[in-house]
C-alpha cells in the first residue's frame, strides 16, 4: 500500500533480461499508479545490464518521476549488473549525492 512506501528509499533495476524502455515505463507506471512515487524519500536505480538502455531508461525515469520532490540516484553498483554490492532491505539509509556516499546503520 502506499503507506507502507512512506518515508522510505525504493530500490529498482532493470535485471539482465534489459527490457525495451517502453517496458520499463509501463513497469513504472504500474507503481505510479500503486502511489508510492508520491510518498517514498527517493529512488535508487540500480546499473543496467552492460550499460544496455542507459540513457533511456535515465529518461524514462526522469519522465515518469516528473517535478515531484524526490531524489533519483541513478547507476548504483547493485542488483544484478556487475560490478555489484548488497544493499541491506529494512535498514536505516543516508544518501549523500555530493559526496557519493550511502551509508546504512
Amino acid at each position: 500500500s502506499q503507506e507502507e512506501w512512506r518515508g522510505k528509499i525504493m530500490f529498482l533495476e532493470t535485471c539482465e533480461e534489459k527490457p525495451a524502455p517502453d517496458l520499463l515505463r509501463k513497469e513504472l507506471m504500474a507503481i505510479d499508479n500503486t502511489g508510492a512515487f508520491d510518498v517514498i524519500r527517493g529512488i535508487m536505480v540500480g546499473k543496467p545490464q552492460d550499460k544496455q538502455y542507459y540513457e533511456e531508461y535515465k529518461e524514462v525515469f526522469l519522465d515518469v518521476i516528473g517535478e515531484r520532490p524526490i531524489s533519483v540516484l541513478y547507476n548504483v553498483n547493485f542488483g544484478h549488473a556487475t560490478p555489484r554490492a548488497a544493499l541491506p532491505y529494512g535498514a536505516m539509509a543516508r544518501v549523500d549525492a555530493k559526496m557519493q556516499t550511502i551509508t546504512f546503520s
